[in-house]
């Protein structure tokens, strides 16, 4: 060993100081040597150059994962060498030592080299050494005795290996430093082997926070759990979610939470998914609506737990609203009109848009009553959220409050096994509209009037109420005070509906409007048609504003529609009279009444393209009327739509 020492130091004088290379130089060593004499290294020197406390904190600070995860590994190897000289230590990626683990029997030593916390120990301040070189040739590197530029390193022995980041940055450096004379073959494979795992640590550990913050910036709640039903990850939503902090969740049993899923056999048994579209979590003050996904984890064939995903329902509804179309489709900007009156109207709804109160709409029907409210929730702060509009007419009697209400699993025979929710909570966040609400039944205006005091909705066969944010928009046709006189409508709920009135003014008190409309459909009917551009002849248009317009915009819309289609020319001269073509057609002296109801219920349809609202309308009846009529005489009113 001496002789290997002796011959070292030989090498060293050969070259450092006469310039002349021996045959048996390595040639790292003889590269580390050359960059030594340009960096204008005293090889006198070699004492660590000590940074600044506060410079050593920011050091600590920015390496704090890497000494978390060095640190215990540099423990396990120092029970292996605590018998020796040798000491173990950990740099950063410029060559401070950030974290040492020092043998007190060569602690003097350290201390006169300045070999200690807080110290440079790269090539340009002390010279070759196992640490500086191996940062600055970036790979592991094993040095001994004269090897070292400076003398003061020759009676030393070192062994160094890099540690990149995932990304590949060169991050640290670990080290192995003793007497030469206790030179073990060993510690090069012991420190490149110890920083391979520090590295695979460091990666691990990236993985994670990866995969933690993945998970944290998904909108849901998440979870996973073992066996036990411990749990063993969440994410902040989950904790926002229930109302509690993360480290309160963790010591939880899921079992509490979730009594009525039957986890344990479906899951962690079977291996099987449970997915519940409707669910609402318990939990000490919270009520959660969501929409739960269990599934299995699998190791081995062996299911090892489960992963809980929790979408609150309003989430979840506001998606599917968006995808079913639940959204307003008209602005303030669709509504035509050149009436100072009608004008008037529009400011006004425009300007109520912008506070959160019930609105009562009033008008005939075609007025626009429904492009009234869409535009009021599109101008609205709840414009991002559903527009959910009903037919109050349409309703099945039996049927309304389950639609209207929700109702939960096995309320009633035929109910979903997983419940409902009604029309109020599908437009959480947003606006419904409920249209001909002179309609709605007496037994259902009773809870309706609930919902508007309380805002809260109970669901047929629930033992709670659910919070509700939902803006109400009402419209009808009839006059709702001789409704209350003859109790077909509740007053109290006329008077909380009847915050703010809207009153549209039809089509024959604003005739300037005629023209403006028909214009507009002529011109949308063109572009749908992508034909040569039909036009109105002086005498149609005399005509259009002759007419008396009983049905109002909607009316209009339609008659122009069929002229357009029946005019075989450029020009509109409206030669179509549907009325005499009617009447032309019933046999009043051979027909019964029944048949000559129900002939003109088919023609009605028939000019109303299937729209059974528009017919009722012509014929001057009430939309509940010819649904049941309809329903009576077996009539197919989707053939009518088609032609």
């Amino acid at each position: 060993m001496n002789s290997k020492i002796e011959r070292l130091k030989k090498n060293w004088e050969s070259y450092v100081l006469n310039g002349e290379l021996s045959g048996d130089t390595r040639p790292c060593v003889k590269e580390a040597w050359d960059r030594c004499i340009a960096l204008d290294v005293d090889y006198n020197d070699g004492f660590g150059q000590i940074i600044s406390n506060e410079e050593l904190k920011e050091r600590l600070v920015k390496n704090e994962n890497l000494i978390k995860i060095a640190a215990p590994i540099m423990e396990n190897i120092y029970t292996i060498i605590k018998n020796t000289s040798f000491s173990i230590v950990l740099s950063d990626g410029e060559g401070v030592l950030i974290h040492v683990i020092e043998n007190e029997s060569i602690h003097n030593k350290h201390s006169n080299l300045k070999f200690f916390l807080g110290t440079h120990w790269d090539e340009a301040n002390v010279g070759s050494n196992a640490i500086g070189t191996a940062l600055a040739r970036k790979e592991a590197i094993h040095m001994k005795g004269a090897e070292h530029y400076c003398l003061s390193h020759h009676p030393w022995t070192c062994s160094a290996a890099i540690i990149r980041d995932p990304f590949g940055k060169i991050i640290g450096c670990l080290d192995i430093s003793g007497s030469v004379e206790d030179e073990h073959i060993h510690t090069f494979g012991i420190v490149t082997t110890a920083a391979a795992i520090i590295e695979k640590q460091l990666n691990l550990m990236a993985s994670y926070q990866l995969i933690n913050t993945a998970i944290n910036s998904v909108m849901d709640g998440f979870f996973v759990i073992d066996n036990s039903f411990k749990i063993l990850h969440i994410n902040d939503k989950m904790a926002e979610l229930l109302g509690i902090k993360r480290e309160d969740l963790m010591g939880l049993d899921l079992r509490d939470i979730f009594k009525d899923i039957n986890i344990q056999n479906e899951v962690l048994n079977l291996g099987k998914n449970i997915k519940l579209n409707d669910y609402t979590i318990n939990f000490k003050r919270t009520k959660l609506e969501c929409m739960i996904i269990i599934s299995p984890t699998i190791i081995d064939n062996q299911v090892s737990g489960a992963v809980f995903l929790i979408k609150e329902a309003a989430n979840v509804r506001r998606e599917v609203s968006k995808l079913a179309g639940f959204s307003s489709g008209y602005t303030f900007d669709d509504l035509i009109t050149c009436d100072d009156n009608m004008q008037a109207v529009k400011n006004f709804a425009k300007k109520i848009a912008e506070y959160d109160c019930t609105v009562l709409i009033q008008g005939e029907s075609g007025t626009g009553k429904e492009i009234f409210a869409h535009a009021i929730h599109h101008h609205s702060s709840r414009s991002e959220g559903p527009f959910i509009a009903i037919n109050c007419a349409a309703l099945p009697k039996d049927l309304a409050e389950s639609e209207l209400f929700g109702y939960e699993k096995g309320a009633f025979t035929g109910a979903s096994n997983e419940g409902k929710p009604g029309k109020f909570e599908l437009a959480n966040g947003g606006t419904i509209f409920l249209d001909e609400i002179g309609e709605l039944p007496l037994e259902i205006q009773s809870k309706f009037l609930r919902i508007l005091d309380d805002q809260k909705v109970s669901r047929i066969g629930s033992r709670y109420e659910r919070d509700l944010n939902v803006r109400i928009i009402a419209a009808t046709n009839r006059n709702l005070e001789r409704e209350i006189e003859v109790k077909g409508f509740r007053e109290d709920l006329y008077f909380r509906l009847n915050v703010v009135k809207i009153s549209l003014i039809p089509l024959r008190d604003r005739k300037n409007d005629i023209l403006l409309l028909a214009d507009k459909f002529i011109k949308r009917l063109n572009l749908e048609n992508n034909c040569s551009e039909k036009q109105f002849s002086e005498k149609f248009k005399d005509a259009l504003m002759k007419k008396p317009w009983k049905g109002n915009v909607r009316e209009l819309r339609n008659y122009i529609q069929k002229e357009y289609y029946l005019c075989d020319g450029d020009t509109i001269n409206g030669s179509y009279n549907h009325n005499m073509e009617l009447s032309s057609k019933i046999d009043f002296k051979n027909d019964n009444l029944q048949n000559v109801e129900k002939f003109c219920i088919i023609e009605a349809l028939r000019a109303a393209n299937g729209n059974a609202v528009e017919a009722a309308e012509q014929l001057k009846i009430g939309k509940s009327t010819i649904y049941r009529k309809i329903l009576s005489y077996q009539i197919d009113v989707k053939s009518f739509k088609e032609q």
